[in-house]
């Protein structure tokens, strides 16, 4: 270690005698000067630059914890809203869909709109449909949910012989369920922006103003997050 430290005062110091030698001693010092100015600052845009960017990531790190704490916290309310729904209503099936944009077009750059159900609550005892299809799907395969009647209006209703004319796709999810008779759907906004909706299926008419008040509370949980 020694003899390479002796090595390296050996070169560099006769390549400074021959600096000196040729500029002189002030012209030197001055280089040498204005070089330790030039690293120290090199040293403090580098420090300064790592701790920036360490700071923005621990600060999106937060922000993504904070997002999954509020995100637990509005999902449990909204679960236990549901299952008050389906109470209340005295319905079979209440199954919330998110939209979502999951991918694009490769040429065009357009967004894929797409929707998840991301809960689904039945009755104890009547017979499981499963939904397991419906995740990432995109709107337009399913012709009720890419129907102007439908985003235009707040909710809609209709009946299981009609929903097999307007949406055989969807029918066929409730088609081994005969008891099946009436679907009602209700747009969830988050301030003036569709965030998804609820659909809910009964073997009987249900309460229109007790499914719109319910929705209305709903729509409360969701318009909480950030605030």
């Amino acid at each position: 270690m020694f003899q390479t430290i002796f090595i390296w005062l050996k070169e560099y110091g006769v390549l400074l005698l021959q600096l000196i030698k040729t500029y002189g001693k002030k012209a030197v010092s001055l280089i040498l000067f204005i070089g330790v100015i030039l690293l120290g600052i090199s040293y403090i845009v580098d420090y300064k630059t790592k701790n920036s960017f360490e700071s923005v990531i621990k600060e999106q790190e937060e922000i993504h914890n904070e997002k999954l704490i509020e995100s637990k916290e509005v999902y449990r309310d909204v679960k236990q809203k549901l299952r008050i729904v389906l109470k209340s209503l005295d319905c079979e099936y209440i199954y919330l869909i998110e939209y979502h944009n999951g991918s694009e077009n490769m040429t065009t750059s357009f967004p894929f709109r797409k929707f998840d159900v991301t809960m689904d609550i039945c009755k104890t005892g009547v017979p499981y449909v499963n939904t397991s299809q419906l995740k990432d799907e995109h709107i337009t395969r399913y012709d009720i949910f890419d129907n102007e009647d439908f985003v235009g209006q707040q909710f809609t209703y209709i009946s299981r012989d009609d929903l097999k004319t307007v949406d055989y796709k969807l029918y066929q999810l409730i088609e081994h369920n005969e008891d099946i008779k009436w679907i009602y759907t209700y747009n969830l906004y988050y301030g003036n922006k569709l965030l998804g909706a609820v659909i809910v299926m009964s073997y009987k008419p249900i309460s229109l103003k007790v499914f719109i008040n319910q929705m209305h509370d709903l729509e409360d949980i969701f318009n909480s997050i950030g605030r």
